[in-house]
């Protein structure tokens, strides 16, 4: 079993055997069972659910006393992935009192202990073993925090001020004043490789030693931009913000567990599973822990599990530093289900909350302009360069809306300008390029900004498809179906690249051709206008054949 416990964190396949093979076993162990078909759907769906990366509906299926050994061995496995480590623990034991032998099964009583801050009995748990994963880092924060523990003097090594971690520094405040510690926080806060969680406890700190200039300082200057900041310092001194306060171990390890996922690059961290064992584990041990929660859902969706994601994203307080982040997230998995209603529900409800923030600004514009609302988009884009520092992409999404609204002279202008700073801006080369091939102007400089594009990316096809299209404007039809063809083979399923090749044939007296492709394109189609001039090409044509 302690090959099949590696292979549950290198996979995502937790329990990492065929279903055939094990399908075999059952039927063999369990010929004469009378609930024989009961254990084998038992199996299959609780199996299926881990394989998907579910191991809430595995749990779930299998929350019952159970005796077969396959079955408990899938029910420890998921939910010590879905966080149930009492659970786990429980079945641990039946599983060891059947001499099923495996260091994993140690795991939750390790956690439980430090739950229960019985930081010396975890220590003794993985003592004379090794475990497949590290967790020497959290064992070494443990040592820490017992070594000041029996320090009577609580005197400082002058060791601390060169290589003090912020978790080691929240340790030794249990056991110094802190303006005693303000020189190892100066040495931290030079560190740039701190994550979100970190300089939030770092912040706090500087708080708790009245250096409050310090403490915003850290969130203006090196939180990420999609949290609100002045939120978070105007609630900084609020009573429920639990970075103002003095943190205790199991805050201090929960925190540490979230940096150790995104430190460790090894395989074993590659697995999802590994990933959500300790994100579960660092929720357990402080449930306000929601940057871990975060995380989890973050791991969920790129399994495609959104309920889960949702689910674990709708526990994050609106208090919370982390809402905003939060909802972001919510928003981006709404879109991929095309919840259209749902999704601008939630866009409104979130603008009426963070009215300047960047990233909601991008997704209310973004969704004026996919509802071809462009002067509203127009006016967000505008807010967004008057309100930040304005960027190329900015500036892009601004010209490109003003073209949208025809005024295309004033966009002309600003494309031009964001060349002349950055020559190589290839999507702004294919835009002015394709813009002029539509209009039938200036095609010379058309063909020249489009091939220029091509030499820094050469296979992307939208740009061959835009030197194409320039070629057929400048009645080039075998050079443009040359580009076409290479075009769609990249891009197969671009309903307006396939009818540029079907009116590339048609120019070219290849009308079957001609036909075939806006046909197919169709079936990619979902502008409502350009099915109708599709068709009229069609019905227009096809009687010459």
């Amino acid at each position: 079993m302690i090959k099949s416990a590696l292979i549950l964190f290198v996979s995502v396949n937790l329990i990492g055997c065929n279903i055939k093979t094990k399908l075999t076993d059952i039927h063999q162990d369990h010929y004469n069972q009378k609930n024989n078909t009961s254990y084998v759907g038992n199996y299959l769906t609780a199996n299926y659910s881990i394989k998907k990366g579910d191991a809430y509906t595995a749990s779930r299926i299998l929350n019952r006393n159970l005796n077969n050994l396959k079955l408990l061995e899938i029910k420890f496995f998921s939910n010590l992935v879905s966080g149930n480590f009492n659970i786990a623990d429980k079945v641990s034991h039946k599983l060891k009192a059947n001499s099923k032998i495996n260091t994993l099964y140690n795991l939750p009583r390790y956690i439980l202990k430090i739950k229960n801050n019985d930081f010396r009995g975890s220590l003794e748990v993985f003592k004379n073993q090794e475990l497949f994963f590290n967790i020497d880092d959290l064992n070494n924060l443990i040592k820490f925090w017992i070594k000041e523990t029996e320090n009577p003097k609580n005197e400082l090594s002058g060791d601390y001020y060169n290589k003090s971690s912020v978790h080691e520094l929240l340790i030794l405040e249990n056991f110094y004043n802190s303006n005693e510690l303000i020189k190892i926080a100066d040495l931290i806060y030079k560190n740039n490789n701190l994550n979100s969680h970190e300089l939030l406890l770092l912040a706090g700190f500087y708080f708790r030693v009245d250096n409050f200039e310090k403490s915003k300082k850290i969130i203006n200057l090196k939180l990420p931009t999609q949290f609100d900041k002045i939120n978070i310092i105007n609630e900084f001194s609020n009573k429920n913000n639990i970075f103002k306060n003095v943190q205790k171990l199991n805050v201090i390890l929960a925190s540490k567990i979230y940096k150790m996922i995104n430190e460790d690059n090894s395989k074993v961290n590659n697995s999802y599973s590994y990933q959500k064992i300790l994100l579960e584990f660092s929720v357990f041990l402080e449930p306000k822990m929601d940057i871990s929660k975060y995380a989890l859902s973050e791991i969920y969706t790129f399994e495609k599990t959104y309920e889960t994601a949702v689910r674990i994203l709708d526990t994050i307080p609106k208090k919370s530093f982390f809402s905003l982040p939060a909802n972001l997230k919510k928003l981006d998995i709404i879109k991929s289900f095309s919840m259209n209603i749902e999704y601008k529900t939630l866009l409104l409800k979130i603008i009426k909350v963070w009215p300047d923030n960047k990233f909601v600004l991008y997704r209310l514009a973004n969704y004026y302009k996919s509802k071809s609302l462009y002067h509203k988009s127009l006016k967000i884009y505008k807010k967004i360069i008057d309100h930040y520092d304005s960027n190329d992409r900015d500036l892009f999404l601004y010209a490109s809306n003003l073209d949208k609204i025809g005024k295309w002279k004033e966009a002309r202008v600003l494309f031009l300008k964001l060349l002349k700073k950055n020559p190589n801006d290839t999507f702004t080369l294919n835009y002015i390029s394709y813009k002029l091939a539509l209009k039938n102007q200036e095609l010379e400089l058309a063909l020249d900004l489009i091939k220029k594009a091509l030499i820094i990316d050469p296979n992307n096809g939208y740009f061959l498809d835009t030197l194409g299209w320039v070629e057929y404007k400048r009645n080039n039809f075998n050079s443009a179906v040359f580009f076409l063809e290479k075009s769609v083979s990249i891009l197969p399923r671009s309903a307006e690249v396939i009818d540029h090749l079907g009116d590339c044939y048609f120019m070219l007296n290849r009308r079957k051709e001609a036909i075939f492709e806006w046909n197919k394109a169709l079936k990619y189609e979902t502008n409502t206008n350009t099915i109708k001039k599709i068709k009229e090409k069609i019905r227009k044509h096809d009687h010459l054949l």
